[in-house]
């Protein structure tokens, strides 16, 4: 089964409480003024052509560059920035360029990073359990090693502070490389922690994406590469899809030079609504960070694919077992709920109604 393929489906269901797709909610979202925004980008910068061929690292990396340095507190170079369709183009190449290197992943996994890589005829190394660290700590030189240091899809899970510092410290120190997959770092409720790859840019692949905080739409991401991979990026992206769109990277373009290159100071409204649906999380057995998802525990290991179909069938409560995304006997005990695209009264009925379901 191709998993992205059906989570793209659900993203598209017409279910009347939707838990299953983690699109963002743009209706809570100032509107993107796109024409507007194109000749934003243009007055600031009347030489780029936004119709013609283009660098293949991307048309605004010089803007990436300002982006990072005003979120994220790093002055980079531009040469270590990549423009890629989304951050699932970026995690293709990672898994093109490390082909004949070991791929490690922690189980609950991103299902994108796996059809990536068995695109490639790779294979992945399972991560399991609470001691992670002490396996990346025996992985071989060279290793990829993929996760999300911020609200990660699907567990919704966050690293702690003493957690990054040791991951980037054992990157450095085992000569491995890390793909941190920033999809949902703007969506923080508490405390905003370091991005992992100002630890060790050397070591460190940061790739951040406009998906959830503009739009889907946009396929635009920033990728910050360590300087020894740029050159095997860009030629791999060279051919796999030449290079992004001019008009996409002009309306990210303006929208950054309006908003001071600041990311999340639109999200309030959002962010909101994530607090009011994490109390409702909370008080129904739901374990929830921020960021897009949350997870609930089972009574028993009943949740797969054919019982997630009779909930939507029955109640009309789409969701995604999180057996869609490991390999462990004891996800079948869990589901993964995405919980950004749902108003708090319909959250709070859906709860009731897979509580109710679970016990018939």
């Amino acid at each position: 089964m191709n998993r992205i393929h059906y989570l793209n489906k659900l993203a598209e269901s017409s279910a009347r409480y939707n838990l299953g797709a983690g699109v963002p909610p743009i209706a809570l979202y100032p509107p993107l003024e796109i024409n507007r925004l194109i000749h934003q980008f243009q007055a600031a910068h009347p030489a780029r052509s936004l119709l013609q061929y283009h660098a293949t690292e991307g048309l605004i990396r010089d803007l990436a560059v300002q982006t990072f340095a005003a979120n994220e507190g790093h002055l980079g170079d531009h040469n270590d920035v990549l423009i890629t369709n989304g951050v699932q183009e970026a995690i293709a190449l990672a898994a093109l360029h490390f082909r004949e290197q070991p791929i490690a992943c922690r189980d609950p996994f991103y299902p994108g990073l796996i059809e990536a890589v068995e695109m490639t005829g790779n294979s992945i190394h399972w991560i399991q359990g609470e001691d992670w660290l002490e396996h990346v700590a025996q992985l071989p030189q060279g290793t990829l090693f993929y996760l999300s240091s911020d609200f990660a899809n699907p567990t919704g899970k966050s690293l702690s502070l003493m957690e990054r510092q040791r991951l980037a410290d054992l990157a450095e120190e085992r000569g491995l490389f890390i793909f941190d997959d920033a999809t949902y770092r703007e969506f923080h409720l508490n405390e905003r922690l370091p991005a992992l790859f100002t630890f060790h840019p050397e070591r460190i692949i940061h790739a951040m994406s406009f998906s959830k905080i503009l739009a889907p739409g946009l396929r635009t991401a920033f990728v910050h590469l360590p300087s020894s991979l740029t050159t095997g990026f860009a030629k791999l992206k060279a051919n796999l899809s030449l290079n992004n769109s001019g008009l996409t990277q002009a309306v990210v373009g303006g929208w950054l030079i309006e908003q001071g290159f600041e990311l999340g100071s639109h999200l309030e409204t959002i962010k909101g609504r994530l607090r009011e649906n994490s109390q409702i999380l909370d008080a129904n057995g739901a374990a929830y960070e921020g960021g897009f998802f949350a997870t609930k525990q089972m009574d028993q290991p009943i949740a797969d694919l054919d019982w997630s179909a009779r909930l939507l069938r029955e109640e009309g409560v789409a969701l995604c077992p999180m057996a869609l995304f490991s390999e462990r006997p004891d996800a079948l005990s869990q589901v993964r709920l995405a919980v950004a695209n749902i108003s708090p009264i319909d959250l709070q009925r859906a709860m009731e109604l897979i509580i109710s379901f679970e016990r018939t």
